[in-house]
């Protein structure tokens, strides 16, 4: 019988850690550990309806073929970026945050983090019922914290502005787990607070039912303390109740003075000299500045150890306001916590005890927020690579109109964009900074005036050239053989630009050469027909329009990448882009697994 079940969010967020750190990975000698990705701008047409992009094909013909014929340029991308990322929320008064409960199927669609204007991330542990946030969290602290609203947090890390300038946007925010300091203010305030968290540790007990009838005794004067006893004074507007044995079952915990910090089941009270006998002797014996809370019993059974909490009372109703953690204990897997006092007083309290993540809050952001996004920024500044020879050559003054990532691509050169004769998988040895995808023409112009070409080329022209025209006239080319003479002739062009054309995406004056008819130019969406060599050494240059021989290719230099290597990860059109000397371009792509 098959069973069909949805992934667990721990899979998306463990398949992204994976990819984050195939980035991180180095490779060996004769190993290959780690992702070499590109972002990858392309594709210099028009769209049918320009400007409104049209949708890339999610096919084999689109992301396998066209995609890479239509590439540029490629700028690698570093792990300093690649960040995790989560959706973003920023904390707002009079909001009501959702708290973290560790049986809480939809947990991670609620917003039960924000981030501050300083950049500080806090995670809500208990949000008073359901009340709206008015007190802004902050501080470092690496214990849990109630503000004065009634909400406690957990503060988890600070995003850097480094950090901030790369990944932050108004909709998702970077988050990360480090494992050492890189010397930062923020970093050392995170790995503190990683070191501290307490794996199963129990932050908060919520009352689900408040009960009735209750009785309190709140800041309870100590009159005179022993080992096992304490006598409490009779006056104050809440003083303790003059019936024998009224608070057997209930807890006295010492809120401030002597001893304080300990907590203790009463086991016996006199009601005529207000004595409470505990069950366990104090460690520290009360004295007179002891302050104590007498109130229900709190019990916290689990197969965790050292949870301590007690209970507050509202005076007016006798129903429990809410329970105290004293120890948050540790190594609870499973817990419930019981309210109780005697058959003399209260009834009907219940209470729900949330057990932190695994590994305790703080110990592992990225797990914590469920960040099983990855974003990708990767800015391309005005002219990338060099110019003179075109090595890793994204040039400016020309446009593009998708934005890919591409991974592991071939390569033809090394980390310096210099040929080599051995190609190879892009490794963390070999794959240099930027990667010109075009096909790179050193040409001259055949009629000049002066410095002017006659009939200049011009970007996005359809480029053949004459030796395939000859070919296609004189039935050499192969498709076209069985064609009289005449139709051979009026249709040369047409049947030579569909044997070997190319896509002009930008052309200058060549820097690297005195004569003043020399130019490079830039080709994509190179095809030919068969075998035969799209452009070579030679070549006359024509216009997919017309027969006018234009410029002779003086010298050729192929992609830097094997057009159609690697694996294409992610494909988008944008509106286009003019891309400008003194322009950068700033992108961010965001991986959901």
């Amino acid at each position: 019988m098959a069973v069909y079940r949805y992934p667990t969010k721990d899979l998306s967020i463990s398949n992204a850690k994976a990819f984050v750190s195939a980035m991180n990975a180095s490779d060996g000698r004769n190993t290959k550990n780690s992702v070499i990705l590109y972002a990858v701008v392309g594709n210099n047409y028009e769209y049918p309806n320009e400007p409104t992009p049209i949708m890339p094909a999610d096919n084999e013909q689109y992301l396998q073929y066209e995609a890479h014929r239509e590439f540029i340029g490629a700028k690698k991308i570093t792990t300093g970026d690649i960040s995790h990322v989560v959706p973003r929320y920023d904390w707002t008064s009079g909001t009501v945050y959702s708290m973290y409960r560790d049986t809480d199927e939809d947990m991670y669609e609620r917003r039960y983090y924000v981030l501050t204007n300083e950049y500080n991330v806090y995670k809500c542990l208990y949000n008073n019922k359901g009340g709206q946030s008015t007190v802004k969290p902050t501080g470092f602290s690496t214990d849990s914290f109630t503000t004065s609203d009634g909400y406690t947090w957990k503060y988890m890390y600070t995003i850097s502005l480094g950090d901030a300038n790369k990944f932050l946007t108004t909709l998702h925010m970077p988050v990360k787990t480090i494992s050492a300091s890189d010397g930062s203010t923020e970093s050392d305030r995170q790995l503190a607070v990683q070191n501290a968290a307490v794996n199963g540790a129990i932050e908060i007990v919520e009352t689900v039912n408040i009960g009735a009838g209750y009785h309190t005794v709140a800041n309870g004067v100590v009159e005179a303390g022993g080992r096992t006893t304490l006598r409490l004074s009779a006056a104050g507007d809440n003083p303790p109740s003059p019936l024998d044995n009224y608070y057997n079952g209930s807890s006295v915990y010492i809120i401030s003075g002597t001893g304080a910090g300990q907590l203790r089941r009463i086991i016996d009270y006199n009601g005529s000299t207000k004595q409470l006998t505990v069950n366990t002797a104090f460690a520290t014996v009360p004295n007179t500045d002891s302050s104590v809370i007498v109130s229900p019993t709190v019990t916290i059974i689990g197969d965790g150890v050292g949870a301590k909490a007690y209970s507050r009372v509202v005076e007016a109703t006798g129903a429990i306001s809410n329970v105290a953690m004293i120890d948050t204990g540790s190594k609870y897997t499973r817990a419930k916590a019981l309210i109780t006092s005697n058959n003399i007083h209260g009834t009907g309290a219940t209470a729900n005890v949330v057990i932190s993540t695994v590994g305790g809050h703080g110990s592992d952001p990225v797990r914590e927020l469920a960040a099983d996004k990855i974003m990708l920024n990767v800015i391309f500044n005005g002219n990338e690579g060099i110019s003179a020879n075109g090595n890793g050559y994204i040039p400016s003054n020309t446009e593009f109109r998708s934005i890919s990532i591409l991974k592991d691509p071939v390569l033809k050169v090394d980390s310096n964009n210099n040929t080599v004769t051995t190609e190879s998988i892009a490794n963390t040895s070999n794959s240099p900074s930027t990667l010109r995808l075009t096909n790179r023409l050193t040409i001259s112009y055949n009629q000049m005036d002066g410095s002017t070409p006659l009939n200049p080329l011009a970007v996005r022209d359809i480029i053949t050239n004459k030796r395939n025209l000859l070919r296609a006239k004189s039935g050499a080319l192969e498709f076209v053989t069985e064609l009289s003479p005449t139709v051979r002739n009026t249709q040369g062009l047409t049947n030579a630009v569909q044997g070997a054309n190319g896509n002009i995406v930008y052309i200058r004056e060549d820097e690297t050469i005195a004569d003043p008819s020399f130019y490079s130019v830039y080709i994509n969406s190179v095809e030919s027909y068969g075998d035969y060599a799209a452009f070579t050494k030679d070549d006359v240059i024509l216009k997919s329009t017309a027969e006018t021989e234009i410029a002779t290719v003086e010298a050729l230099k192929g992609p830097e990448a094997n057009t159609f290597s690697g694996e294409l990860l992610y494909a988008e059109n944008v509106q286009v882009v003019l891309r400008d000397l003194e322009q950068t371009e700033d992108i961010k792509i965001i991986l959901d697994f």
